[in-house]
């Protein structure tokens, strides 16, 4: 690890322990940092404002409560999406449901980067059918990956597993999901 890297995450550890203990700017900077992303990865993954805006809450009384033990070893990102996702598998696992309510990728995200690689247009509802055969980790981890920029390693941590483990996670969400669509594709044809 480089000093750049580890005095960056020591700077981390010291602003949440602040925020912890009541320091309202660095609550307030911690929450800046982390809301949108956070939010944005629960919508994604829960279809839903208000379980989404649930989890994020959720998960930053979480970020409190376990200030004391985040050592720095990762990223003060990664460990509030390990929290994040947590909480949505948590979510996605007693509802039952596991499908989107809402999804439309285009409303969050420009719609070059979501039909990026594939020939032909590719609608909202097809991407939505398609991420609703994944499995609800497969989700979670194209999600971190694709639309938070998360790499392997970091989606890894995020999730609880080796980056060798998140690869193979990833591998096959992506060929599953590329799978899916392409059976849209055959079917208009």
């Amino acid at each position: 690890m480089n000093l750049f890297v580890s005095g960056q995450r020591r700077t981390e550890q010291a602003l949440l322990k602040r925020a912890a203990t009541g320091d309202p700017n660095a609550s307030k900077e911690v929450i800046s940092l982390l809301n949108l992303p956070a939010y944005s990865l629960a919508f994604r993954m829960l279809g839903n404002k208000e379980d989404a805006q649930d989890v994020v809450q959720e998960a930053f009384i979480r970020l409190w409560k376990s200030a004391d033990s985040f050592s720095g070893k990762s990223k003060l990102f990664t460990y509030f999406y390990a929290i994040v996702s947590n909480l949505c598998l948590d979510q996605l696992k007693s509802s039952r449901n596991g499908m989107f309510e809402e999804f439309n990728e285009l409303a969050h995200c420009r719609s070059e980067d979501v039909l990026l690689g594939f020939s032909g247009g590719i609608t909202a509802e097809e991407i939505k059918k398609a991420m609703n055969v994944l499995s609800s980790k497969q989700r979670m981890a194209i999600l971190m990956w694709a639309y938070q920029d998360l790499t392997a390693e970091q989606v890894g941590v995020a999730m609880g597993m080796n980056k060798n483990s998140a690869d193979q996670l990833l591998f096959r969400a992506k060929l599953k999901l590329k799978s899916e669509l392409k059976k849209g594709d055959a079917h208009e044809a």
